[in-house]
């Protein structure tokens, strides 16, 4: 369970969330940085850093959906509509939760919202890494779905790439790489054992190395029906190739052609 490393506004936050969206048979999940947090909590157990913004991806068909989720949001009573950024909601007067929306909603990996005014969201990789989600249970019995490790590198590639300017998601892959095998556990070589023969033992960064072909294959079955943002992918990380640990996640993506032949 995850109620000893979410703090209470986070966990009713989550829950009365989730229940809105249960209700309505919304699939979500959540990322951004509780989702990070989760995922390294259950390797450390310890608590999640304070925050007071909240990213949740939710899948919606059209418009029409998310505006009535929208309005159902805010007639909880529990939310309040941002005065000026149309996907994002004040829980409680003090939590900012931003409503990413993707599926049938998108157009060319791009959610178009047209009213009270035209708002564009790119949301490539959303719909990809849906099946494969992390399910945690709260302490009060609700199911959260939490993007996975692999996922949030993913999307992290995409957003340093659409702004070369956050060097958080530089950084922030690098600490997933480097923390990878504590966070997930030796069974993560279970199936890309022949990984651990790809690179001499001696070096320092033997086992980020590994790590970061395994999770480039990862990344690369997330992909496995979109070979668009594959590519895409391949070419952010080819232009990047200074970039620590971008190489051997590049070579994990293509290992998987080789496998799958």
């Amino acid at each position: 369970m995850i109620h000893d490393i979410l703090t209470p506004e986070i966990l009713d936050l989550l829950g009365d969330l989730e229940t809105i969206l249960e209700k309505r048979n919304i699939p979500y999940y959540i990322v951004g940085a509780v989702a990070r947090d989760i995922n390294f909590a259950q390797a450390t157990k310890k608590p999640m850093r304070k925050t007071n913004d909240v990213d949740i991806a939710v899948m919606l068909g059209s418009e029409e959906e998310f505006q009535s989720l929208k309005q159902e949001l805010i007639a909880s009573t529990l939310f309040n509509a941002h005065p000026t950024e149309l996907i994002k909601f004040i829980y409680k007067e003090s939590i900012e939760v931003d409503i990413l929306p993707f599926g049938g909603i998108e157009n060319n990996d791009e959610t178009i919202i047209t009213q009270p005014r035209v708002f564009a969201l790119n949301v490539p990789g959303f719909k990809e890494i849906l099946p494969n989600v992390n399910e945690y249970t709260t302490s009060k019995g609700k199911k959260l779905n939490v993007c996975p490790l692999e996922g949030i590198i993913l999307l992290k590639i995409i957003a340093n790439n659409d702004r070369p300017g956050r060097i958080k998601d530089i950084t922030d892959i690098e600490d997933i790489i480097t923390s990878y095998l504590d966070l997930k556990g030796y069974d993560i070589y279970q199936k890309d054992s022949d990984v651990l023969d790809f690179y001499d033992t001696s070096e320092n960064e033997y086992l980020q190395l590994v790590n970061a072909r395994i999770i480039g294959r990862q990344i690369s079955r997330i992909l496995n029906n979109n070979s668009h943002l594959r590519k895409r992918i391949l070419t952010i990380l080819d232009n990047k190739r200074s970039v620590k640990y971008w190489p051997e996640i590049a070579a994990g993506i293509r290992d998987m052609n080789i496998l799958d032949e």
